[in-house]
């Protein structure tokens, strides 16, 4: 058994961590080169410690008895589109995020409240056209492991928001939280490479949600690739994106 702690600077909506840094941290347990999925049954607690055991084929995570996630080694499903247009992306960037007055305004990847270095600031929005979304990353020295590659869990981290900008309409306003996320890494980008991140809804019915999200650099690689469910919430909070 193993000890996890997600520091409170790693939150996603306000009080508990983000879903797919959150997933990342246990894919590194589980498989970093290979295809994981992680099923969030609870919201993460921050800096709580919370007990990483073998299950199955896979892991749990559980804090004070609670289950909080599950994880084991899965496939995607879903066929990366390619990288959008770089110049739609900058434009949707200069208004896309979550801004102030939303529960995700200091969300780890989306939140326009966050510092470079601080927080990911994967900002996009939904493009023309609807079921897409482009977003800009620019990945920073901070999250940066001792190779000089940005650490597998940002990297998780920013496949995550912009999944929901794809999925949702663009009238719901309605909060989206990761209920299941599947993701590989196949490079991890350096700081300072100009990167893209594209959505796309691949389904769903209800507030039951499916979105894929690839990871591009400039020159075209495929960095990394996600498959996501998101579970709309009835009210409670207030969107963002």
């Amino acid at each position: 058994m193993r000890t996890i702690v997600i520091d409170r600077r790693f939150n996603g909506p306000k009080g508990s961590g983000n879903g797919g840094y959150v997933a990342g941290i246990l894919a590194g347990h589980i498989d970093p080169e290979g295809v994981v999925e992680v099923t969030l049954r609870a919201p993460v607690p921050l800096d709580t410690p919370m007990d990483l055991s073998p299950a199955g084929d896979g892991y749990r995570l559980t804090a004070g008895g609670r289950l909080i996630c599950e994880a084991r080694r899965a496939a995607l499903t879903l066929d990366a589109p390619g990288a959008g247009d770089w110049a739609e992306m900058e434009r949707l960037a200069e208004g896309g995020g979550s801004a102030a007055g939303t529960d995700f305004h200091d969300c780890l990847v989306c939140g326009r409240g966050r510092a470079p270095g601080d927080g990911l600031r994967v900002w996009g929005d939904r493009a023309a056209g609807g079921g897409r979304s482009l977003s800009r990353y620019l990945p920073h020295p901070v999250h940066a492991g001792d190779d000089g590659r940005i650490r597998p869990e940002f990297v998780w981290g920013a496949l995550d928001c912009p999944g929901a900008w794809a999925a949702q309409d663009a009238d719901d306003r309605r909060p989206a939280l990761t209920g299941r996320m599947t993701a590989r890494i196949f490079d991890r980008p350096r700081p300072g490479l100009r990167c893209m991140v594209v959505g796309w809804k691949a389904g769903g019915a209800g507030r039951k949600l499916i979105s894929g999200t690839a990871l591009y650099g400039e020159d075209g690689t495929l960095y990394a690739q996600g498959e996501c469910v998101w579970i709309v919430l009835k009210s409670g909070c207030t969107s963002g994106g």
